[in-house]
């Protein structure tokens, strides 16, 4: 028998809410912070923050350094114990790095998470400029190739729940915040194969991205090339294009996926 919503707030811990909230307040951006900081950012009061830290610290998930503290070396087991459980994580990232090198660009592996894209690897081969990015960053599915690929895996009435009274936020002028232009985008994505991102998450970035599917069919993971438009421009577009499906094709045919013939004739 499935428990509702309501009966599972009774095994809710507020401390570990509140913990997990602190720990997640570290970023790439914000590698160290004091204890002003943490409060202020958390929402957590000093009372509570001081035990909280005084708790992960023995533990290894915070260290202190004076004044500050930064997350420790324990996050890093659990990320790769999470890595381990993902099949197609090592397999890819052999293969991303020839398409890196072949393409002179970022390569990016990724899953979806609610209406995010998740990175979980990525590759840098750029020339005089890069698009950055880093693993365990976020960007919403609408403005993304990635996201498009990702969400047309969905079952229809699925993909359609989840959009409903989604706030699809603006990025640039061109990304879409229509619900249902999203939808119809999607529906090409899955004729097509492959998702472009046309300055859609960021001005002067273009992106094309691919999925990669299981022994089941099942799309698992995407995969994209993203850089500058003036390197991915109409010229050198559909090479990469076809150097990412080639790509996502061996990383899928690994797994053991295999596709079903086409008619012919």
């Amino acid at each position: 028998m499935e428990t509702r919503p309501d009966q599972l707030e009774k095994y809710r811990l507020q401390i570990l809410e509140r913990a997990i909230a602190v720990l997640f307040e570290f970023s790439a951006s914000s590698p160290q912070l004091s204890l002003d900081d943490l409060a202020a950012k958390s929402g957590v009061n000093k009372t509570s923050l001081v035990r909280i830290l005084r708790t992960l610290e023995p533990a290894g998930f915070v260290l202190r350094e004076d004044d500050r503290y930064r997350l420790g070396p324990r996050v890093l087991e659990l990320a790769n114990a999470y890595l381990s459980t993902l099949s197609f994580h090592k397999v890819a990232q052999r293969r991303m790095t020839a398409l890196a090198l072949a393409c002179r660009q970022t390569v990016s592996l990724a899953v979806l998470d609610g209406l995010d894209v998740v990175y979980v690897a990525i590759e840098h081969a750029q020339r005089e400029i890069g698009i950055q990015g880093e693993i365990g960053g976020r960007h919403p599915v609408h403005a993304t190739a990635l996201g498009k690929v990702l969400l047309a895996d969905l079952p229809p009435a699925l993909l359609q729940a989840r959009l409903a009274g989604a706030d699809l936020q603006r990025l640039t002028h061109r990304t879409i915040v229509d619900p249902d232009e999203l939808l119809r985008v999607v529906g090409q994505v899955r004729r097509l194969g492959y998702a472009i991102d046309d300055e859609e998450r960021g001005i002067g970035i273009r992106c094309v991205a691919a999925p990669i599917r299981d022994f089941r069919g099942r799309v698992v993971a995407a995969i994209s090339v993203a850089g500058p438009i003036f390197h991915m421009n109409e010229a050198t577009l559909e090479a990469i294009r076809l150097q990412l499906l080639d790509t996502v094709a061996s990383v899928s045919h690994e797994l053991g996926y295999m596709p079903l013939p086409t008619a012919s004739g």
